[in-house]
């Protein structure tokens, strides 16, 4: 699962990350963000109406067209790759579009009760990670058209199984354009054999449990 993360990098390191794309970047380098919850936006990397990829802000929780509010949104924010081209509220966007979210690291609450403690997860040698991911485009009967996504999830594997049963779906630079360009066909094959990159992990203060809490101390080690 992936319930939190992170966002602490530049657009350059995501260019360098990402080089098989021909993305305009914003003036504005990306602002920090030590604490995205479930139904906060960030930034993506998809592929648009004239298909071609383009960075676009996007909320966390996938709303499927078909649904009536927001409120699905809670049960959506991460997609299991077991499931997810079986889903009603998963298939169409797995066929059609998938996605890519630039995170720094994430958060996981191992343990139980009085024991459960934050750990933050990041990359030991990039400079950031590249989940894997599913958007769509709500357009509600009022008002104007929402876009949000689901990060995928596979089972856990390394030293991230000692902290959770499953992980985002991290994927290295040269499988980012078949992940968002490729058959349904082929992401699976993708998200399956993708190389898991290095981790490390540390014990953080429950503060991060709060979503209004931010700053970097947050995934300093507790």
């Amino acid at each position: 699962m992936c319930g939190r993360f992170t966002r602490e990098y530049s657009w350059q390191q995501v260019h360098a990350f990402s080089a098989a794309f021909s993305l305009w970047y914003p003036s504005v380098q990306p602002a920090p963000a030590y604490n995205i919850a479930p139904t906060q936006s960030t930034w993506a990397i998809l592929r648009d109406d004239d298909n071609a990829e383009v960075l676009r802000e996007l909320r966390w929780g996938l709303i499927p067209a078909w649904s009536k509010d927001l409120k699905i949104a809670w049960s959506t924010i991460n997609a299991r790759i077991e499931t997810v081209a079986s889903k009603p509220a998963f298939r169409s966007a797995w066929k059609q579009r998938r996605c890519l979210i630039p995170a720094s690291g994430y958060y996981e609450w191992p343990g139980e009760g009085a024991h459960k403690r934050p750990y933050y997860i990041h990359p030991m040698q990039e400079p950031l990670l590249m989940f894997g991911a599913i958007w769509e485009r709500w357009s509600p009967a009022d008002g104007s058209a929402l876009e949000s996504f689901s990060i995928v999830t596979l089972p856990a594997a390394g030293n991230i199984a000692g902290l959770h049963d499953r992980m985002p779906l991290m994927l290295p630079p040269e499988l980012l354009a078949d992940w968002i360009r490729g058959t349904p066909a082929q992401a699976a094959e993708i998200a399956h054999a993708a190389p898991m990159p290095t981790l490390a992990f540390h014990p953080v203060r429950p503060a991060v449990g709060n979503v209004r809490n931010q700053g970097r101390e947050l995934i300093e080690r507790a």
